[in-house]
């Protein structure tokens, strides 16, 4: 073999060896709440890092997307930056002092429990979700469900076999024949094909996610809501963390079509009608 030749094999294995070196990254969605313009600014410098992670947060879901290289970074360490600047997080409550120096268009409105936990425990260690604290099991999972019916709020399709997942792994903190049940309802909706699948799927699991949440009442309030026009008139309900409606089956088409039909949780005496 010339010298040329030599010269081109171990340029070209070089090359490979760089490459079987190089970690594939991976994605992930989190919902991160936020407000404006800014809050993106500050949520995304605040969980990127350079080599390490890159985080892009979309305000009109309150959802953020994380690529990171699992080799030398995870989607906690990000989420943990993110609440030292200030905002709550699914793993991480924001010290209270970080979300007081927010700027005012910034300060998003806090759960009740949330401002409570940071205000006594003013550190990023209390997990805003799971088994430790006074977080219940059923809090991660609403919190999940929510991120789910985010995603058709805001017709992304293909966030949803994401989102469907991290609710079943939520779903693995409640051991109940109703949790099994919406468990295997959640798979269902994370194998549909397109939008108007998912929707219909989602509608069924609203269903046991209702009988669930009544059998497992949050810490904070919890709004069952309809959709008195959806499948041909025959309606749909759905579970938000407000109670202002932002439709899952329709989307900015009808996004305030439907109405408060319970409360569950803090609150629950509250009585209300179908509009």
């Amino acid at each position: 073999m010339n010298k040329i030749g030599l010269s081109t094999v171990l340029l070209f294995a070089s090359v490979l060896v760089q490459a079987a070196q190089v970690s594939p990254t991976q994605t992930v969605s989190v919902r991160i709440a936020g407000n404006c313009g800014l809050c993106k600014k500050t949520i995304e410098n605040s969980g990127s890092k350079k080599g390490e992670a890159a985080v892009s947060w979309d305000g009109d879901t309150q959802m953020a997307t994380i690529t990171y290289d699992p080799a030398v970074t995870t989607p906690d360490d990000v989420l943990k930056r993110v609440a030292y600047a200030g905002y709550d997080n699914e793993r991480y409550l924001a010290p209270a002092e970080a979300y007081a120096e927010l700027e005012t268009c910034c300060q998003y409105a806090r759960a009740p429990q949330a401002a409570a936990l940071a205000g006594n425990q003013p550190s990023t260690e209390s997990h805003a979700h799971g088994s430790t604290g006074m977080a219940k099991p059923i809090d991660g999972v609403l919190q999940a469900y929510f991120a789910l019916k985010d995603a058709l709020v805001a017709n992304k399709p293909s966030e949803v076999p994401a989102l469907t997942k991290a609710l079943a792994k939520q779903l693995e903190g409640i051991s109940t024949p109703e949790a099994k049940k919406t468990s295997s309802l959640t798979a269902e909706v994370g194998k549909a094909k397109s939008i108007a699948d998912q929707r219909a799927k989602f509608a069924t699991l609203s269903e046991s996610m209702y009988t669930l949440t009544k059998a497992n009442l949050p810490s904070d309030s919890v709004y069952y809501q309809h959709c008195p026009m959806y499948n041909q008139g025959k309606g749909a309900n759905w579970l938000s963390p407000e109670k202002a409606i932002r439709n899952p089956y329709y989307g900015d088409m009808m996004l305030t079509c439907g109405s408060v039909v319970e409360t569950i949780g803090a609150g629950a005496s509250e009585s209300h009608q179908h509009e």
